[in-house]
């Protein structure tokens, strides 16, 4: 046998081989085509998620930014931050801080059902905004005369290993509520475990100043 046609058996099954796929490709190629067309659609879905989701978090950002500006303002009276900030539109999200600021700002204006109102539209943000949001809601729940759910929120931000409020300023707001309803004994106990456990706070001075008036 010649060498050309010893080299023409060798690579004929490579050759079938390959024939053997392009026939199947063919038999297929619709297929192919609509599994590809899909694949295409999908990542062209996903990019664009991601680029509205990237949007949506710098647009709430730049909310925040502009609420804390507006927070922060010394030069702005509570009516004109309430305005201010009820022009920004607040979302799941850091830009959940407008609302918070907003409730506060009625709060300190003493229009406890406005502040409540407002905290009810609240939508969720991050651990700290979230803790802070029910230590507002505790504090409008005392005000209006619910002293009993107030408490309730105070004690379980209190017992919540991962709050965010710190354990010492819980402690003697807690305490200053019982003093102010006449509980002492609850108000010492509670001021004596700041005290015990909390060695360095910064609310150490005050806790023993009313200890000791308790104590006479």
């Amino acid at each position: 046998m010649k060498r050309k046609e010893r080299e023409h058996l060798k690579e004929d099954p490579f050759q079938n081989f390959i024939q053997l796929v392009i026939e199947k490709f063919n038999d297929f190629k619709r297929e192919i085509s609509i599994v590809l067309g899909v694949l295409v659609i999908i990542g062209v879905a996903i990019i664009a998620i991601l680029l509205i989701r990237s949007g949506s978090v710098s647009k709430d950002n730049q909310n925040f930014a502009s609420a804390l500006d507006i927070w922060n303002s010394s030069t702005l009276t509570s009516d004109q931050k309430i305005e201010n900030l009820s022009s920004l539109k607040a979302d799941k999200g850091i830009s959940s801080a407008i609302t918070f600021y907003l409730a506060s700002l009625h709060f300190e204006k003493e229009d406890y059902l406005k502040a409540k109102e407002v905290l009810s539209t609240y939508k969720g943000s991050s651990k700290l905004l979230d803790d802070q949001k029910k230590l507002l809601d505790a504090e409008l729940l005392i005000s209006l005369k619910e002293g009993k759910k107030g408490m309730d929120i105070l004690h379980q931000l209190l017992s919540d290993n991962k709050s965010e409020i710190t354990k010492d300023f819980l402690l003697l707001k807690i305490a200053k509520i019982y003093l102010r309803d006449g509980l002492d004994k609850s108000a010492k106990d509670n001021l004596n475990r700041l005290v015990n456990e909390f060695p360095q706070s910064i609310y150490q001075q005050e806790a023993r100043t009313l200890l000791s008036g308790l104590s006479r």
